[in-house]
């Protein structure tokens, strides 16, 4: 009697007694299992390739592997969620700024954002990687990070929830104040006077973005940051990052110019706020630009040295 039990009723018949079935919580933390992740604590130690007998082989199983993993589709879906999130209270932050009417709003702007981005990849971190911007998940595919499934659900995930942030953005402040503020941010006229040429800002945003990609994998993927300051202290050192970098550029000086934007997901959010996309595809070429020079970088002088194994 294994899995039920035989009891006699007030009859004298034989019946069967049930045994309840006992259900305990297991914590998911293979979700953020890779090596382009910010919750260091979760990162595999070691990461192995694996090249199949010839070269189609080996793109076939590079972009094959891995799809059929139930983590990574859930950790796509709070990509999705997170980058919502991130994007819409992004935004409304930015306006609340804007009309403190303060000489020091770059520096306002730059503090809360530093400290929305530090929490959301604290939140995020244990079940997805906490990344929140295609510009980082494409930069950790180019660095060889991430498995290539992963990545492409990732960025269509973020992408999906920055166009949900922009819905949310203009369905709570209607069309007249969306537009007045510019949907939050991530917008170039260069037909104002003072404005900087389109040359200009796509070099701002690659030189900013290629910045902020270097201090991201320096300060929270590198896995000497953590075996030296500890695993926790990398996505505060990331949101510090950004935070430092907005407040350098907000300032500029440049009309109709937003500044760099260290995000791609967010300026889609703001342009389907607006229903404005001019000029967008410098918020989206520059990082991608950023990216390759980065990784071109990263392989050159990589944290890690590549040893080969054997099944043997």
């Amino acid at each position: 009697m294994s899995s039920s039990e035989k009891a006699a009723d007030s009859n004298g018949e034989l019946r069967q007694r049930r045994v309840p079935l006992r259900t305990t919580r297991k914590n998911e933390s293979d979700n953020a299992q890779f090596q382009g992740s910010f919750a260091a604590g979760t990162r595999q130690e070691q990461w192995t390739v694996v090249k199949e007998p010839g070269t189609w082989n080996t793109i076939c199983h590079y972009v094959t592997y891995g799809w059929n993993k139930k983590t990574v589709w859930k950790s796509a879906f709070i990509e999705f969620i997170g980058t919502a999130f991130l994007a819409y209270i992004t935004a409304m932050t930015s306006i609340t700024v804007v009309n403190f009417q303060s000489p020091f709003l770059p520096a306002y702007v730059g503090v809360v954002i530093a400290i929305y981005i530090s929490l959301f990849i604290y939140a995020t971190a244990p079940s997805s990687g906490g990344h929140l911007n295609p510009m980082i998940t494409f930069s950790t595919l180019l660095a060889g990070l991430i498995e290539f499934p992963r990545a492409v659900l990732y960025i269509l995930a973020q992408t999906g929830g920055a166009a949900l942030a922009g819905g949310m953005i203009r369905g709570c402040l209607g069309e007249a104040t969306t537009e007045k503020y510019r949907g939050g941010g991530c917008f170039l006229n260069t037909s104002t006077a003072d404005s900087l040429s389109i040359g200009q800002a796509f070099l701002l945003e690659t030189i900013f973005s290629l910045i902020c990609i270097f201090m991201a994998f320096g300060v929270g993927l590198d896995p000497r940051q953590a075996q030296l300051f500890g695993p926790s202290i990398g996505p505060a050192m990331v949101g510090v990052t950004v935070g430092v970098l907005i407040f350098t550029s907000a300032g500029l000086g440049f009309a109709g110019f937003s500044g760099p934007s260290l995000n791609p997901g967010m300026c889609l959010a703001y342009s389907v706020a607006r229903r404005d996309f001019e000029n967008q595809w410098i918020f989206w070429i520059g990082p991608t630009a950023a990216a390759f020079v980065h990784a071109a970088i990263y392989r050159t002088v990589p944290p890690f040295r590549l040893v080969q194994i054997s099944d043997d």
